[in-house]
């Protein structure tokens, strides 16, 4: 049997089944040639050559994948035990991975050539209410250990970094345990993340969120603590607040240093106007204001940006399935004395979905400068020749498994040779002559822990350590200064909006329809960084400090090797492929998505891939208002870890699309819950899963959701400030060195706030009018004069929130911790 895809450019695929129904071969069908069908006795043949990309697979008499060839991954091959659970899968490269599992069908080791990984359930020191859950997870880099609420929530996870004794060994503090908390309201939705503390100083983070009426998040707030202990709640803003119109598309988003970003709609649901702009040293300063022109096939052709300090124009064409055929840009720096860029960038296809030309172009008259024409050995692309450069400019090289091992730069005689470990993941990245450029660590789950590259510091090249906790916490350590500073990262819907270090110096992040950060500012809305990108991540424009972390996309570049970490695996912008085959199919009846190399399908205008396995639509097409009271989204925009779950591939790096885009945590619950052989939905589509697998999906779906579920806390605040600093706080707007960040008050009476001679003065605050706790006396109905503060009450000072009148910056109060003394009045001690 056939099944045809016409896609506009007759480009065709089609499928042969068995008399079982099970799919037994894919060819894509752009030649004369007549598709014919195998004996599916004689299990599978060698990986196909011919051009056609055909991909086999073999079952057994119960319906079990025995053997499988593909074009890109090549030929591997299953075994089973007599209850139908994956206990081996021997890869292209010979590598075979074993599973084991307890009586209920949960795996318990996986081996693999690098070591064992062992799972434990039930019952562990250090693990709460685990039971039917999972406890533990160790391998030879980390181990995890997971605690849950009486609802069988995540509520904490500790991690343990054993890599940090590989390679350049770190110091003994960095191994941890990195301890990450999460705490939930009843619909599931998290409302605080209190992230790891930072190994030696003891700083520690604690992001909080908050939803409006409608079950939408309508604000995040930080604490920092200096030593570790977080009581109360948060101070800072990060997200002041969060509007969004009646179709549950966001509206407006106001940052925490007063830059407001506005989303305008069209009847479609498409964002056709992207403004940021907001008060900056007193002045209306407009950061981006994009707006967006579309074609009837829902493709941006337009893009106009005009701001204070620069504008952009940039035109797109397409092909008839939405292949991005032409890009013009131009950047105008008016800031910078009309400084001028501009580039226009022609691409060619084949039917199957290879990028077969990239043509550079004089933006001045059209005439081709340039030209690469791109050779491949079905969907791996091999050599690229250059009209300027001459044959060969580039030649890439693979392994059995569909891994890029070598790439060479003739023109430039570079050369990057490329290690993978046996779940295909990059270890290690040498030059021609075998100097280490950089290596790489990851978990059982292959969420990257810890990276270590050669990095110009202060034009020095120095050794630079980046360890990763979680997902929300990192840190770097410098080797030649001793210096191990870090992270906190804070999301939304997924993206990363904001990063914090232990210090408290904020850094705010504005993307653009598919999430390439566009600025990066301070806590004032100042610019510290400011990019452009042509079409396939490659840097167009690029102003101030190059060292934040997420660009394009707002995923990670490491400098080391030109290569994007797209958390299942590396993408090369230079030559707009990833750099291994992608163990997920995006779209099993799309001609498009049988290319495991292949960016987006060819649209990275209007599509980003977060994860590494799948293209998705940017924010031109729609927002993520689907996360309106879904448990498996939380407030942090972490990505349902059930949908992850169900992509988990057996011997590759594929869950790393749960861990790396979701909470770690409840993405390790569920990949470890979920039985090995669902790796037949993720290589052959949902159509050929097994029985025994839908058997039991449904239950450990379950135990993935309960994982994202929890409980919210009441907290009561007001906001104070030190009357004997009013004058710096008015002259600087920062906090004084040496301010206390806890105060705590033993028997405090009625206190005359107007005396400047007592303890403290507060500014109007409606939460604390509201609490019925706090006795309260207003003049005029703004001004508080009078505050009854129960006896044992503290009064917590931990960091700048929204200001208040007149640009004074104000103090949250925390009510009833357990008591201490004044030290002397005007000092809180």
């Amino acid at each position: 049997m056939e099944d045809f895809g016409n896609d506009g450019t007759q480009a065709k695929i089609g499928f042969c089944y068995d008399i079982s129904g099970n799919r037994i071969k894919k060819s894509d069908l752009n030649d004369a040639n007549a598709m014919s069908c195998p004996n599916t006795l004689v299990g599978v043949p060698a990986k196909d050559t011919s051009g056609r990309n055909q991909a086999y697979w073999s079952y057994d008499a119960f319906g079990k994948l025995r053997g499988e060839s593909d074009p890109d991954l090549g030929v591997s091959f299953y075994t089973y035990n007599n209850f139908g659970d994956l206990i081996s899968s021997t890869n292209a490269k010979g590598v075979t991975t074993t599973l084991s599992y307890d009586g209920i069908g949960r795996i318990l080791t996986k081996s693999i050539p690098e070591g064992n990984i062992q799972y434990t359930y039930d019952s562990l020191s250090g693990s709460e209410n685990a039971l039917g859950k999972l406890a533990r997870v160790e391998d030879g880099n980390q181990s995890k250990t997971f605690s849950y609420d009486k609802l069988g929530r995540v509520k904490k996870e500790i991690r343990t970094i054993l890599a940090t004794s590989s390679g350049n060994v770190l110091p003994t503090e960095t191994q941890g345990p990195y301890i990450t908390e999460t705490r939930y309201d009843l619909l599931g939705r998290v409302t605080r993340i209190d992230y790891p503390e930072h190994p030696i100083s003891h700083g520690r983070m604690r992001a909080c969120y908050e939803y409006g009426s409608a079950g939408y998040i309508s604000g995040i707030s930080v604490q920092v603590n200096t030593n570790g202990i977080l009581p109360g709640y948060c101070n800072k803003d990060i997200v002041e607040n969060i509007n969004y119109n009646e179709f549950g598309q966001t509206a407006t988003v106001t940052l925490g240093n007063g830059i407001a970003t506005s989303y305008s709609y069209d009847v479609k649901g498409r964002m056709i106007r992207l403004n940021s702009s907001g008060d900056v040293h007193g002045n209306t300063k407009v950061l981006q204001d994009a707006v967006y022109s579309f074609n009837p096939n829902n493709n941006i052709t337009n893009i106009s940006n005009t701001t204070t300090d620069f504008n952009t124009q940039y035109y797109y064409g397409y092909d008839g399935i939405g292949r991005l055929t032409n890009a013009n840009g131009s950047y105008l720096g008016i800031a910078e004395g009309n400084l001028s860029r501009r580039f226009q960038q022609s691409f060619g296809y084949a039917k199957n979905g290879n990028l077969i030309s990239k043509r550079i172009h004089d933006p001045s008259n059209g005439n081709i400068t340039d030209e690469w024409s791109y050779q491949y050995t079905n969907h791996q692309v091999t050599n690229i020749d250059s009209s300027k450069s001459g044959a060969d400019t580039f030649t890439l090289q693979y392994d059995a498994n569909g891994n890029l091992t070598r790439q060479r730069d003739n023109v430039k005689d570079l050369t990057k040779r490329i290690q993978v470990d046996s779940q295909d993941r990059i270890t290690q990245i040498q030059d021609g002559n075998n100097a280490i450029l950089g290596s790489y660590w990851y978990d059982e789950s292959g969420f990257r822990i810890r990276r270590s590259a050669l990095e110009e510091k202060n034009n020095v090249f120095a050794n630079v350590e980046i360890l990763y906790p979680s997902k929300f916490y990192g840190l770097e350590f410098i080797e030649s200064e001793n210096v191990l500073t870090s992270v906190n990262n804070v999301y939304l819907n997924g993206v990363r909006i904001a990063a914090m270090n232990e210090a408290g110096a904020l850094a705010y992040y504005l993307t653009d329809q598919v999430d390439s950060v566009s600025h990066v500012l301070d806590d004032e809305g100042n610019t510290l960084s400011q990019i452009q990108y042509q079409p396939y991540g490659e840097t167009f424009v690029q102003r101030g400090d190059l060292d934040f972390s997420p660009k394009y996309n707002s995923q990670e570049l490491d400098r080391e090797s030109g290569f994007y970490f797209y958390n299942a695996r590396y993408y090369d912008p230079g030559i707009a492929r990833f750099t291994s085959a992608d163990t997920i199919i995006d779209g099993e009846f799309d001609t498009q998505g049988w290319n495991r190399f292949s960016y987006v399908k060819g649209n990275p205008i209007g599509a980003k891939d977060p994860s590494g396995h799948d293209a998705n639509a940017g924010i031109g097409i729609m927002m993520n208002s689907q996360c309106r009271g879904n448990a498996g989204c939380n407030s942090a925009g972490l990505n349902a870890v059930s949908e992850g779950a169900k992509k988990a591939v057996v011997g590759t790096a594929a869950v790393a699309a749960t861990a790396a885009t979701g909470y770690a945590a409840a993405a390790e619950v569920g990949s470890a819950a979920l039985p090995s052989a669902i790796y037949l939905s993720s290589r052959l589509g949902s159509s050929n899963i097994t029985n025994s697998l839908l058997n039991r999906l449904p239950q450990s779906q379950g135990a993935v959701a309960n994982s994202v579920n929890a409980t919210k806390e009441a907290t009561k605040y007001g906001k104070i400030v030190p009357t004997g600093d009013l004058a710096m706080i008015e002259k600087e707007g920062l906090p004084k060195r040496g301010w206390p960040t806890i105060g705590k008050l033993d028997d405090l009476k009625k206190v005359n706030l107007n005396n400047p001679k007592e303890i403290v003065s507060t500014l109007y605050n409606k939460q604390l009018q509201s609490d019925p706790k706090y006795t309260e006396k207003f003049k005029g109905g703004a001004t508080l004069l009078e505050l009854t503060i129960p006896k044992n009450t503290t009064i917590r000072a931990a960091g700048i929130t929204n200001k208040g009148p007149n640009g004074i910056p104000q103090y949250r109060v925390n009510g009833e911790i357990p008591k201490e003394s004044i030290d002397y009045p005007g000092k809180i001690k």
